[in-house]
C-alpha cells in the first residue's frame, strides 16, 4: 500500500492503542472476486499469536469463502483535509491526513459454542451494562457465524504531516483546531511528537 515509508508503522504499542479506539473496518477476502463486509472487530494480543475476531450473518455470501482463507482487515481512523495555506513553501498542494491499520491473516470459522462466547465478549466490550437473555443469545447465534483470524501482520499508515517542518506541523494543528475538521487528527499529531 502507498504512501511513502515515513508514514508506515509496525510499532506494536502504537497499533494496539490505535485499534483499541478504532475497531470498525472492512473484512476483505478474494476468491476470484473481491468480497468485503464492514464489521466491528475484537482483538486479542498475545506474544506469539495475535488474533482478530468478528461475526457475519449466516446468509452473508462472503462467509462461504472464509474458512482457511487469507484475509485482510482495514481499519480507518481519523482523517482530515489539510489546506495548502498551512505550508510555508508556496505554491503547495492541499492534502489529506489520516490514520489506518492493515491486518493480514488466515480466517477460521467458529462453531456455535465459540460464536456464542465471542458474542458475549463483544457485548461486554461494547455494551457492558447490556445483558441479553440466554435464549435470545442462542437465537442470535443461529443467525451468525463467528470468525477467528490468526494475524500474520499488523501494520499502519499514519499520515500526520511528518514530512513537514515543526512550524508547518503546528500550522496544520492550528488549522484543524479552527475548522470543523475532526479533532482527533490534530490530537494524534500532537501525540506523535
Amino acid at each position: 500500500m502507498y504512501p511513502p515509508a515515513f508514514y508506515y508503522s509496525d510499532d506494536r504499542i502504537q497499533l494496539q492503542t490505535f485499534l483499541q479506539q478504532h475497531y470498525f473496518g472492512l473484512l476483505l477476502s478474494n476468491n476470484g472476486s473481491l468480497s468485503y463486509t464492514p464489521l466491528p472487530f475484537l482483538f486479542a494480543w498475545h506474544s506469539t499469536a495475535d488474533k482478530a475476531y468478528c461475526h457475519l450473518a449466516r446468509n452473508n455470501p462472503q462467509l462461504s469463502q472464509l474458512d482457511g482463507a487469507s484475509v485482510t482487515i482495514v481499519i480507518q481512523g481519523p482523517h482530515a483535509f489539510i489546506a495548502a495555506s498551512c505550508y510555508q513553501l508556496q505554491p503547495a498542494v492541499s492534502t489529506w491526513n489520516y490514520a489506518l491499520a492493515e491486518l493480514k491473516g488466515t480466517a477460521r470459522l467458529l462453531d456455535a459454542e465459540q460464536t456464542l462466547a465471542l458474542v458475549r465478549k463483544q457485548e461486554a466490550h461494547s455494551a457492558p451494562d447490556m445483558a441479553q437473555a440466554a435464549d435470545y443469545q442462542q437465537k442470535l447465534v443461529n443467525a451468525i457465524v463467528g470468525v477467528e483470524i490468526n494475524l500474520s501482520s499488523v501494520t499502519g499508515r499514519f499520515k500526520l504531516s511528518q514530512n513537514k517542518t515543526p512550524a508547518e506541523q503546528q500550522a496544520v494543528v492550528a488549522y484543524l483546531q479552527q475548522t470543523e475538521q475532526p479533532a482527533t487528527v490534530w490530537q494524534m499529531m500532537l501525540s506523535q511528537r
